[in-house]
């Protein structure tokens, strides 16, 4: 998970609770952090067909053919690299 928010608040709502719901509590962090998870795959996959549309829309008006394509596909392809 990349949101330290979401795993700040994860952690004190796992420290709030009582001792006696442990094993539903691990149970329900773990469901919180895999719908974190979800959601910032989901926000990362907008921004990058935004940025993608923005790189081909700019490139457009200076090359012709498929190379904004091809201009566009490559800046998120180097966005993707980890």
């Amino acid at each position: 998970m990349k949101s330290e928010k979401a795993k700040d608040g994860i952690e004190r709502f796992r420290i709030t609770m009582a001792l006696e719901y442990k094993d539903e509590l691990n149970e329900l962090c773990r469901l919180f952090k895999e719908i974190a998870e979800v959601a910032e795959q989901e926000a990362e996959e907008r921004i990058y067909r935004k940025a993608h549309n923005i790189i081909k829309e700019m490139m457009d008006g200076i090359f012709k053919g498929d190379m904004p394509q091809k201009i566009a596909d490559e800046f998120i392809r180097k966005l993707n690299e980890k």
